[in-house]
């Protein structure tokens, strides 16, 4: 399979947020059941691709501004 080229770049400043949120907020939400910090923005730090399922699919590392590593995919990223 030919490697996907990524949509984003190192460096860029994105809003992200998680395609599975009800099961996210589930696992990490607060009493009232919401994730106080949804959406997440942050710099790219890393790219890869990964072969997933048959697919090559980009994944990226995003430097949050709550100081945490959050692994997104492209589709779960917007460009600020």
């Amino acid at each position: 399979m030919s490697p996907v080229s990524p949509k984003f770049k190192k460096g860029q400043f994105v809003r992200c947020v998680y395609e599975f949120v009800d099961m996210y907020t589930y696992l990490y939400g607060t009493e009232h059941g919401d994730y106080p910090f949804l959406p997440f923005y942050g710099i790219i730090v890393e790219i890869a691709a990964e072969d997933h399922w048959f697919e090559m699919e980009t994944v990226y590392k995003v430097y949050c501004l709550d100081g945490l590593y959050r692994f997104l995919l492209e589709d779960e990223i917007q460009l600020v």
